[in-house]
């Protein structure tokens, strides 16, 4: 029997099985498809840097050839250019001034064999069915089928690192799709997009303010050669469009003056994909014998490029839990429940910061050019919102948007979206 199966060898997985191993704990990953493979969520934040570091994977982001990311830079429809640098705000634990963009497949491969280099079991194409339980309901292993038949691994804990397939969530039938939320997104790979008009940003992510409700496009350089671009609007949006998706892809990119241009000369590299179900969240990350992690735990919004840092912490908080649950021979829900609490405090930040960005975009750029709040939105955006008190940038957000809201002649009135702030639905938090 092993300790502790992980159900998924993306980067929540494999961070987990880096970090169990590092703690001697005996683990076994277990990946449905074939790695390589195509996944979108291909820009870093720069606090996934302290994880990498801490795992020993920092050497092979430094060599893999990834595109460095210094910052993040903001276009208007009209073309006019924020950016911020990471480098104003210098990261504990973090000694380099960048992330990365990457190539998910290439990323998502090699973390998974760093994983089994530290000593993660690893069986690929294998399809976990469902996490098995004893009578009383503690999770003791998982059935899975390979080459036609049912078998059931055992073992002491098992972890759902399962992404969007949320393997546990479906089968215990608690998750819970956001109500706010409901994003649609049309992307594809590119050769000859013209980065920026200023060299200082054209290695940055790009994000374009489109012209309609909860509307923006990505730029993410993937290689020197290959940019990838994607148009993210409210889904029911999405379902008004007549054309295909290359006319509907092309529509957006000429509402945005910036995208336009950084588009005119590209050709296309690969077809067109989506992703949808973007946000929703579990009712609980932890039971008896088991924990939820990255995507299968909770998925806020791709606008911040948080998903994966989420992931890698979400990783190293429940190996903490997990440690100390083999420490005491006990694997209850009380002794994991440490890891939901400190996951849920800092997702609930970013749920914050993005649904108060959504609320009134031309805000967004409002802050990032204050003094006062420029650090602190910066914080937010490198991944630094966990094990933290209350953020007094999210709380002048709030203050200004509901000074807009009351005074129908101002310049910003018109641009308020529909979505509440009063507090965080009960639909999408993690339960006691």
């Amino acid at each position: 029997m092993t300790d502790v199966i992980i159900i998924g060898g993306g980067p929540a997985g494999s961070a987990m099985g880096c970090y169990l191993s590092k703690m001697g704990i005996k683990n076994l990953i277990l990946e449905k498809e074939m790695h390589p493979r195509a996944h979108v969520g291909e820009s870093m934040v720069t606090s996934t840097t302290r994880i990498f570091e801490e795992i020993g994977f920092l050497p092979f982001m430094e060599k893999a050839g990834f595109p460095k990311k210094y910052g993040a830079s903001w276009h208007e429809p009209g073309g006019k250019e924020f950016y911020i640098n990471f480098d104003e705000f210098q990261q504990p634990g973090i000694n380099q001034p960048y992330t990365y963009h990457v190539d998910r497949s290439k990323l998502d491969l090699h973390l998974l064999k760093h994983a089994q280099e530290l000593g993660s079991e690893v069986v690929q194409g294998v399809n976990v069915q469902k996490v098995l339980f004893n009578d009383a309901q503690q999770a003791v292993g998982v059935q899975v089928k390979f080459a036609g038949q049912l078998i059931d691994i055992p073992a002491k804990m098992v972890v759902d690192a399962s992404g969007r397939g949320t393997v546990l969530g479906r089968q215990l039938n608690i998750k819970q799709s956001d109500p706010i939320f409901n994003q649609y997104a049309v992307h594809a790979w590119f050769k000859n997009v013209q980065r920026s008009q200023n060299d200082h940003t054209k290695d940055f992510i790009h994000i374009y303010f489109l012209p309609v409700k909860r509307g923006w496009a990505w730029q993410i350089p993937i290689t020197d050669e290959i940019t990838s671009v994607g148009i993210v609007v409210e889904r029911e949006v999405f379902r008004t469009f007549k054309g295909n998706f290359e006319e509907y892809f092309n529509h957006y990119v000429k509402s945005n003056l910036g995208l336009s241009d950084a588009l005119k000369d590209a050709v296309r590299v690969n077809e067109f994909k989506t992703e949808g179900d973007y946000s929703y969240s579990q009712k609980s990350f932890v039971g008896d014998g088991y924990v939820m992690i990255g995507d299968a735990a909770r998925f806020v919004d791709p606008i911040f490029s948080s998903g994966v840092s989420i992931a890698l912490y979400s990783a190293k908080y429940a190996s903490e839990v997990i440690k100390t649950a083999f420490e005491k021979n006990d694997f209850s829900k009380e002794i994991l429940m440490p890891y939901q609490e400190t996951l849920k405090s800092g997702a609930d930040i970013w749920y914050e910061f993005i649904r108060l960005y959504y609320k009134l975009l031309p805000l967004f750029t409002h802050f990032i050019q204050s003094k006062k709040y420029r650090v602190q939105i910066l914080r937010l955006l490198q991944g630094e919102v966990f094990n933290r008190g209350e953020v007094e940038v999210l709380e002048a957000m709030r203050n200004y948007i509901q000074k807009v809201e009351k005074m129908e002649n101002h310049i910003f009135h018109n641009q308020l979206s529909n979505i509440p702030i009063d507090e965080i639905p009960e639909t999408i938090l993690a339960q006691d």
